[in-house]
């Protein structure tokens, strides 16, 4: 059996579980003896989406309820996306313990709604080149309300060079943004010891500190909160179930098809997605498909790149580059569709429309449906795997025993032994299973 390019979903899914999957929950972490009074950390990084505020707010309410001498968030965030940036500053702000920022380490920044963060924090440290600002835009998605982010950024008390410039560290802690300054989270949790907050005293000459871990949902809605990686999808998708389109039945290609597909559409319904340059871009995979059935290269071919580049250049609407398809991979996402469509399809279609050297002697032999015929699917014939396709339609359970009575452009046709186990299958397909879409010759 001939090799699936899956390639690009693999790429896609690889890089969503490296930016999604991380540390087991706190939850499932097993207690470690205690030691002193506990300091509990929070890591804010990338863009403030609805999960991560909501691990955020969860936590802290259970911080309330448990031994949590101090609540800490590192933070690394350019804003917020989709979130009321009021929604962020609130969830410090009412917190029952105190909770403190630290914006590091080394350049993290702290732009948009995550500078909010550091007005309702009661302590503050940032490390040396830490930036502060801009502050506004706070929300970096759809439903901006200009106005009332500046009311609130009015009444946060940050100070008015971070609206719309840069604080480094040093110039955080002369504003009266930082407390102090700390290089390392060890040393962010020791200056804490000795601190004032509201009317109390923070005690931790000796603390243990407790890691938070979002859950993997949580993790998963938050990594697909990213341009690169919903473009990635969209790609992945595109190739994925253009090819099982030429595919006799729905294999493995298709589902993973779907599967990126559905991943896609979360992703663009969180993001800034323009959503003319999403029809647009989907218009040229569905251009590329087309072309590459009845075997053209020319105007359809340069009419797929033209939309596809244009849909890839303009996908995501955001006041902040990082919240945008870099010029880059959309260059790189254009050429792959070129390549994918103009040579790697067109090879693969073309090598199933020639007969494999020795079929012939196939005829006649038995074999195995590994994959449910319906009415194509995947048959074992001679310890080899084949491509099959069941004579007059229908359906054949995995199992079933069936014979060779033809072998028609490289895929096996074959009958059941047991015509009793044929289920009605779905109308319309046998024909396509056949394969009347004609690649490039």
């Amino acid at each position: 059996m001939r090799r699936l390019p899956l390639l690009p979903a693999l790429l896609a899914l690889a890089a969503l579980l490296a930016s999604s999957l991380g540390a087991v929950p706190a939850s499932a972490q097993p207690e470690a003896p205690r030691v002193g009074p506990v300091v509990e950390v929070f890591e804010a990084s990338g863009v403030i989406d609805a999960s991560l505020l909501g691990a955020l707010q969860r936590d802290l309410a259970a911080a309330g309820r448990r031994d949590t001498e101090v609540f800490l968030i590192q933070l690394d965030s350019f804003g917020s996306l989709s979130v009321d940036p009021a929604a962020v500053q609130r969830a410090v702000a009412g917190a029952q313990v105190p909770v403190a920022v630290w914006l590091g380490p080394r350049s993290a920044r702290a732009g948009g709604a995550a500078a909010f963060l550091l007005a309702a924090a009661d302590v503050v440290a940032v490390s040396r080149q830490a930036r502060v600002g801009p502050a506004l835009p706070a929300q970096l998605g759809r439903g901006r309300e200009p106005q009332r982010e500046q009311a609130l950024f009015d009444g946060s008390g940050l100070p008015a060079q971070a609206a719309h410039g840069i604080l480094d560290g040093a110039a955080a802690e002369a504003a009266g943004v930082a407390d102090y300054q700390a290089e390392s989270l060890p040393d962010a949790v020791k200056r804490l010891d000795g601190r004032r907050v509201e009317g109390e005293t923070i005690s931790i000459p000796r603390f243990q500190v407790r890691f938070l871990s979002r859950s993997l949902v949580d993790r998963v809605r938050h990594g697909l909160a990213n341009p690169s990686i919903a473009y990635l999808l969209l790609l992945a998708a595109a190739a994925c179930l253009a090819f099982e389109w030429f595919q006799p039945g729905f294999g493995v290609a298709g589902v993973a098809g779907l599967v990126m597909a559905l991943l896609a559409v979360y992703a663009l319904a969180v993001l800034p997605t323009n959503w003319l340059a999403l029809a647009v871009l989907v218009a040229g995979f569905g251009v590329f498909t087309l072309d590459t059935a009845v075997g053209g290269l020319g105007l359809g071919t340069a009419t797929a790149t033209a939309l596809t580049a244009a849909g890839s250049w303009w996908l995501f609407s955001s006041p902040n580059s990082l919240l945008r398809v870099d010029g880059r991979l959309a260059a790189a996402g254009v050429a792959w569709s070129v390549l994918y469509f103009v040579v790697i399809l067109t090879v693969v279609l073309r090598s199933q429309r020639q007969l494999p050297a020795g079929t012939e002697a196939l005829v006649g032999a038995g074999g195995v449906v590994r994959s449910m015929l319906n009415p194509g699917g995947i048959v074992v014939v001679e310890g080899a795997m084949w491509r099959a396709v069941l004579d007059g339609g229908g359906a054949l359970p995995t199992g079933q025993r069936v014979k060779v009575d033809a072998v028609r452009d490289g895929i096996l046709q074959v009958t059941a032994e047991d015509p009793a186990a044929v289920r009605p299958g779905k109308p319309g397909r046998v024909r396509r299973a056949a394969g009347t879409s004609r690649p490039r010759e």
